[in-house]
């Protein structure tokens, strides 16, 4: 992983083949101290593919009733990723397409970069937020 980061705030994150996406970007955050931020910008490609997604609309209130989890292996071109960052974590959601396929979904740990991964983030220091449990225990943002 490399970063560099403009005098504006924008964090331009470059992942290299074997680097682990959502991993990578917390570190960046930490390490370019992005406690709330927007990530406007993600491609690249994975060699496995963990994310989950609600598959449901009566929520119930046990949340591991709520998810469906996808692992995915194999090649994955990933056409954008993006989200919000509070408290320095990022919740990101991605797009990305197998060749036969196109997913979507929240972003797991655990996707390994297949060859690259490029990312913006853009640091909001005027901004600072995070996330509390609302309606249906789901983790809303909140003005800290």
């Amino acid at each position: 992983m490399e970063t560099f980061e403009s005098d504006d705030g924008h964090v331009l994150v470059r992942l290299d083949r074997g680097d682990m996406a959502l991993e990578s970007l917390t570190d960046a955050c930490e390490d370019h101290d992005v406690d709330t931020g927007v990530v406007v910008s993600g491609i690249g490609t994975f060699s496995n593919l963990n994310i989950h997604y609600v598959d449901r609309t009566d929520l119930p209130e046990d949340q591991t009733d709520r998810n469906a989890d996808l692992r995915l292996d194999g090649s994955w071109e990933v056409t954008n990723v993006g989200g919000i960052v509070a408290d320095g974590e990022p919740h990101l959601h991605v797009t990305a397409f197998d060749g036969e396929r196109t997913v979507g979904g929240h972003l797991e740990a655990g996707c390994e970069v297949n060859v690259l991964g490029e990312f913006t983030v853009r640091k909001l220091d005027d901004l600072s937020l995070h996330r509390e449990p609302g309606e249906h225990d789901i983790s809303q943002l909140q003005r800290r």
